[in-house]
């Protein structure tokens, strides 16, 4: 009898530590973000990249959607990242009847064959002509915003990390300026906003939660015979682990308004194009 009531009384002592131990740890993660957290970039991880791009005109009308998938993977040689699986697909052109249906599943599309095991180091050289001159002469647009997006959740994610204070926005002003992309054009961030919102679990692993958004971004393209002027709004959110520092997830919505004028057409086509990113770690 006592040493059943012995046992009893061990169980709920314990119940009680495990339940405390269980409320004391999101306390202690909400008090500050860990200052001294290093990302081991020798680490191997990969993520499924996927990127829809909505096309309107300016009464709100859905003219055609197009898709980009693929794999990236961190933590090869030399802090290198590489590409696997990239396809294009769309609804336009001969499926244009079907694009009148904004939720048509996409196609698997087509792959994109000069991106497979395409590998390279993520710095502010992606951002030159010389870059895809030199490694992907056949890349357009559409190509090199998949690249420019992974580099970008990256600087949202790390760029501010030790002046992040929980539900505090923190105004990024050493990030807002304009970018000369490839020789294609500019594109300037105005206003980087980044706040802590809070902690939560993904893939098994205590997060933070990094909201951002980035408002009443001018850009120009001269692409081929396609010249663009416009405005950016974006935003979205990063999971970041407080263990290891790697990003577990990401997204981002994009509002881009559009004035498009063709070499040799007399008019000018309005429109706007909302994107949506989904970045998702994978084993």
């Amino acid at each position: 009898m006592k040493s059943s009531l012995l046992y009893l009384v061990l169980t709920f002592v314990i119940s009680i530590n495990a339940v405390y131990a269980q409320e004391e740890n999101p306390i202690n993660y909400l008090n500050s973000l860990p200052t001294g957290l290093k990302l081991d970039k020798s680490i191997k991880r990969s993520y499924q990249m996927t990127t829809d791009y909505y096309n309107y005109d300016m009464k709100s009308n859905f003219l055609g959607k197009e898709r980009l998938t693929g794999t990236i993977t961190y933590g090869l040689n030399n802090d290198s990242v590489q590409w696997k699986d990239v396809y294009y697909a769309q609804w336009k052109d001969v499926y244009y009847a079907q694009s009148k249906v904004l939720d048509a599943v996409f196609p698997q599309g087509v792959k994109i064959n000069f991106l497979q095991d395409f590998e390279y180091v993520p710095s502010e050289e992606v951002l030159t002509p010389e870059f895809f001159k030199d490694n992907l002469p056949e890349a357009d647009p559409l190509i090199m915003n998949l690249i420019w997006d992974a580099l970008g959740f990256d600087a949202l994610a790390y760029c501010c990390w030790d002046s992040l204070k929980l539900g505090e926005e923190f105004r990024a002003k050493n990030m807002n300026f304009e970018v000369k992309i490839a020789d294609i054009g500019t594109f300037e961030n105005k206003d980087i906003r980044i706040t802590w919102i809070g902690v939560t679990k993904i893939n098994n692993k205590i997060c933070a939660i990094l909201k951002y958004s980035v408002m009443n971004n001018p850009l120009y393209i001269e692409y081929e015979n396609m010249f663009m002027s416009g405005r950016s709004h974006y935003w979205g959110e990063i999971y970041v682990s407080l263990s290891d520092k790697q990003i577990e997830y990401a997204n981002l919505t994009e509002d881009v308004l559009t004035d498009i004028e063709f070499k040799g057409q007399p008019n000018r086509k309005l429109g706007y194009i909302v994107r949506n990113i989904n970045l998702s770690r994978i084993e």
